[in-house]
């Protein structure tokens, strides 16, 4: 947990792990411009190992805030990424079990849905979008 105090205010800042993925090396390393760049990763026989797929809590005078969703346990079904983009079928591996998705996470923290104030999304990859709800309570 990292932390931080600034005029009788804190702030503190949770990881919170959602799973892992690998992905291709040279995804990882990016070789060759444009599509080139792009084909070189769908042609990679090499992986990474499986690496975290984070998420971030802000606890924050002005309430709490979800930084990123994480990726949905769904992600391991035949069906949830589309069967004709290569990406998917060629170059990324999931492993998100449903407990480690974020809407179980923030329950097990005593956090409910309605005490997120807001979520903030860095990006729309699926390791950081995912469709990941929080749960019902």
């Amino acid at each position: 947990m990292l932390r931080y105090t600034q005029r009788k205010s804190t702030l503190n800042i949770y990881a919170i792990q959602t799973g892992t993925v690998a992905i291709k090396n040279k995804q990882r390393i990016g070789q060759g411009p444009g599509f080139i760049r792009q084909l070189n990763i769908l042609l990679d026989d090499s992986w990474t190992e499986f690496l975290p797929i984070y998420t971030w809590l802000i606890e924050h005078p002005e309430g709490i805030f979800v930084v990123d969703t994480g990726e949905s346990a769904r992600a391991l079904q035949d069906d949830y990424f589309p069967k004709w983009h290569p990406y998917f079928r060629l170059a990324v591996r999931m492993n998100v079990l449903p407990e480690q998705e974020i809407g179980p996470q923030l329950s097990g923290l005593g956090i409910k849905p309605s005490d997120v104030r807001k979520v903030i999304l860095t990006h729309f990859h699926t390791d950081h979008a995912g469709p990941c709800p929080l749960p019902e309570q």
